[in-house]
């Protein structure tokens, strides 16, 4: 879980297009969903380049900015050669990084605050399941388990913000039901995720980056993704 050539959201086709033979592209509704001053809780990043476009383009630093990943350092270097640049762009722009974080175990780790916005982008476990069924619960589990974990450091009024990939399996997921399934959280709304907004965003396997076999240029988003955002359920 790391965090499409062309806009995240685009789809090309359309009963139209098919009528007059031109491809027909649709509107994304894609945007950047942070501000300066905001506290932000990154957690599963791969190669840490979601976090170095985060802190050294979209915001003026990355002062409040906390990131963070489930492998230790040693195993997300040999994981992401690249990995080593990016945690250093975070670092120098005022970003915090730490390593072995579990997302779903977030009040157990030291050092966490109460964060505005907590941001899981294309959560997987990343176990390589062959079995559709069984890959599709154990995403599950992953991603309600991140949910109500993500409530333990998130203050009242904040978000979270759970970003993945469109068509399959991904869509099987049903991630805004298994939200409201929590019966604590709500979905306020959600856009396209397009990774040109995030200057030098590189998306990244959880098995890794070998150069040469792994896609590169998020072509691997070429389906489009989408971020989900959740806020609390206040008691009625």
């Amino acid at each position: 879980a790391a965090a499409a050539a062309g806009g995240a959201g685009a789809k090309r086709g359309g009963s139209g297009a098919a009528a007059t033979g031109k491809k027909k592209r649709t509107k994304s509704n894609a945007q950047v969903p942070y501000v300066d001053g905001q506290h932000i809780l990154l957690v599963g990043e791969g190669n840490f380049s979601f976090a170095a476009a985060l802190c050294g383009h979209v915001l003026q630093s990355g002062e409040h900015v906390t990131a963070t990943c489930f492998d230790s350092e040693e195993v997300v270097k040999k994981k992401y050669p690249d990995a080593a640049k990016h945690i250093e762009t975070v670092l120098g722009r005022g970003g915090s990084v730490l390593y072995s974080v579990d997302a779903t175990s977030l009040q157990a780790q030291r050092g966490l605050l109460s964060y505005d916005v907590v941001v899981f982008n294309f959560p997987h476990v990343g176990l390589g399941i062959k079995d559709q069924a069984r890959n599709i619960e154990k995403n599950q589990a992953l991603i309600v388990g991140f949910l109500l974990s993500a409530l333990d450091v998130l203050n009242n009024e904040g978000c979270i913000h759970l970003t993945v990939k469109q068509g399959e399996p991904y869509e099987s997921w049903k991630v805004v039901r298994l939200g409201m399934d929590t019966r604590k959280l709500k979905l306020k709304n959600s856009f396209d995720f397009d990774p040109k907004l995030y200057p030098g965003y590189e998306h990244r396997r959880t098995l890794g980056f070998a150069e040469g076999l792994s896609t590169e240029d998020n072509e691997e988003l070429h389906k489009g993704a989408k971020t989900y955002i959740f806020t609390r359920k206040q008691a009625e």
